[in-house]
């Protein structure tokens, strides 16, 4: 634990001053988003900004996605390794771009855009911020799989000027621009990164001016002691001990059909816990990577700040900070996939983090039944999609599909909705057809097929769209294959793995892998994606008949699952209390009379 001595802050103004510095963030982030010309940031907020100290912690974040603002302690650590090595002396006005993803980068195509903040001449403070971009000139459009190193996924910023003093690099624009498939687009979504960087600058600035730079510094300090004080209170609670969980990957996106197996062990000891990943594959020789500092360390920071410091569950003032960070310590042998040796490529790094998040609940549900869920989707379906118009200009879209949620204590999963570290919004179909070439035939809900219990788990969302373009689709997405699908717990049972389907113009079809690379459609063909559904949480037979009765009408399940999965009986549009107990009674005395 650090600075700021208790005795010399006051509660009151601590929130106050918390209170600005997180408005500030979102300001930031309200700036971007308003003005970014990508529907990947316009609408599914494919970003983050926050605010941080010389120590390169986190002093406040805006609310949007994990894996960008938790993901800013590393690249601004990175940024400035670089500076002090080159001898580099920022000044006021400098504003640089950062995706280094063996210096701190979440991945290549997550650019950051860091301002330095100074106050009467020296530096006081970072504004930054991180958005994901449509391409960055690499190897194929958007993102690629079959990547040899870090050089062929584009173009790489390491701690690079931007704007040097306030007067723009005009060559580094250039050298960009000209470089890249989607200029409009990217170089329009790096423009609103540096107004947005700077703007938290002015007002980082406007705050020091109002309260004194000691005083913003002492309290700075304060909130992240503080958010540190509440997980480690939070953390102990949890019984010491080593808890385990293993997953698996479909494959490797090499050989196929070979599943790759992850180990997680969590220990718990007072108020600290390490997360040990060192079961883990060897790296891979493509972009199936995971950056440790940038994206693995960051995977599991917000799964155990959301699953311990939830604020729906916590009448207490709760800022997001790096003090969420301090009791955590994550292992990660090098030369695995969740630490990966430069130069290995990392663009597609994002699902085996996002199941290592979903391997730490099911290993710590025995003991904090009351937080932990059953299996979530834990995975995204990220669609790097493009091609080129009949002009020769290319249009390029990442999609970021729905997911869902496990059963969790009291309430149902989440149906159709990105999933754990991701965070991403869904990018509404109207917004699709409006700005590509794309005609959707079906968006809609996955019926009867998600895992059941006494809390039913979430069911995802079906997408079917034609390419009115020949088009080309690197698909970045697991849990496809039977092996893992997502668990039920405590009596509830399992979710369903997630499809991909090539609808071809004679009527055919053929199922893709959960991870193909560059694979090429027709103008007319269609892309089918079934997201994974999740388990239930409970046994089937303890929920409640009224709610069984409303997922029937919903059609969410039949009158056949209703009887025999939950023994609930209907009988024109109602619930037969009576049979149901006698079908109740008999379905648990098979199950009984099964264990024994």
């Amino acid at each position: 634990m650090s600075t700021a001595p208790e005795q010399t802050v006051d509660p009151v103004l601590l929130q106050i001053i918390g209170g600005e510095l997180g408005s500030i963030a979102k300001e930031m982030a309200h700036q971007l988003i308003r003005s970014s010309y990508s529907v990947l940031i316009r609408e599914s907020e494919d970003m983050g900004c926050a605010l941080l100290n010389t120590r390169y912690e986190e002093i406040a974040e805006s609310d949007n996605t994990p894996f960008h603002v938790g993901s800013l302690v590393a690249y601004t650590k990175g940024m400035m390794q670089t500076v002090e090595e080159r001898g580099i002396e920022l000044r006021p006005g400098d504003v640089l771009a950062h995706n280094h993803p063996y210096l701190g980068a979440s991945h290549s195509l997550d650019i950051g855009v860091i301002a330095p903040i100074f106050w009467e001449g020296e530096l006081v403070a970072f504004s930054a911020n991180t958005a994901h971009h449509l391409d960055i000139g690499g190897a194929q459009p958007g993102g690629t799989i079959d990547l040899f190193d870090m050089y062929a996924e584009g173009r790489i910023f390491n701690a690079t000027f931007l704007v040097r003093e306030g007067q723009r690099d005009e060559n580094m624009w250039r050298f960009f621009t000209d470089n890249n498939r989607a200029p409009r687009q990217v170089i329009g979504d790096l423009e609103c990164q540096v107004a947005a960087a700077r703007h938290g600058v002015r007002r980082f600035e406007q705050l020091m001016a109002k309260h004194g730079s000691e005083t913003v510094r002492l309290y700075s300090e304060a909130l992240i002691d503080y958010s540190e004080r509440m997980l480690r209170a939070e953390i102990e609670k949890i019984p010491d001990g080593e808890y385990r969980a293993e997953g698996w990957l479909d494959d490797d996106g090499v050989t196929r059909d070979v599943p790759e197996r992850i180990g997680v062990k969590v220990v718990i000891s007072g108020s600290e816990v390490s997360v040990d990943l060192s079961e883990s594959p060897p790296q891979r020789p493509n972009a199936l990577n995971t950056p440790y500092g940038g994206s693995t360390c960051v995977g599991v920071y917000s799964l155990f700040r959301t699953l311990l410091l939830d604020t729906f569950l916590s009448e207490k003032y709760i800022p997001a900070n790096s003090g969420g960070f301090r009791p955590i310590t994550v292992i990660a042998p090098e030369g695995t996939i969740f630490n990966p040796r430069f130069p290995a490529a990392t663009q597609i790094r994002f699902n085996p983090i996002n199941r290592v998040a979903d391997l730490i609940l099911q290993a710590l549900a025995p003991v904090i039944p009351d937080r932990a869920t059953a299996g979530n989707s834990a995975q995204l379906n990220g669609m790097y999609m493009s091609g080129v118009y009949p002009d020769g200009s290319y249009w390029i879209t990442i999609e970021v599909d729905e997911g869902s949620y496990g059963g969790r204590p009291g309430k149902d999963g989440m149906d159709a909705v990105d999933c754990l570290s991701a965070n991403i919004r869904n990018q509404p179909i109207e917004d699709i057809e409006m700005h590509l070439p794309f005609r959707f035939h079906r968006y809609e809900l996955i019926e009867r097929e998600f895992g059941h219990g006494r809390w039913r788990g979430g069911t995802s969302a079906v997408r079917d769209y034609a390419f009115l373009t020949p088009a080309q689709v690197t698909t970045e997405s697991e849990r496809h294959a039977d092996i893992d699908p997502p668990p039920g717990v405590f009596g509830g049972t399992p979710g369903r793995p997630g499809r991909f389907w090539h609808l071809h113009n004679d009527g055919t079809r053929d199922r893709l892998y959960s991870k193909v690379n560059a694979h090429r459609f027709a103008e007319g063909e269609r892309l089918v994606i079934e997201g994974v559904t999740s388990g239930g949480y409970g046994s089937p037979l303890e929920r409640e008949p009224v709610r069984v009765l409303h997922d029937y009408l919903d059609d969410l399940i039949s009158s056949e699952q209703a009887e025999e999965i939950y023994g609930v009986l209907i009988r024109d549009g109602e619930v037969d209390e009576e049979a149901t107990r006698r079908r109740r009674e008999s379905l648990r005395a098979a199950t009984a009379q099964r264990e024994r």
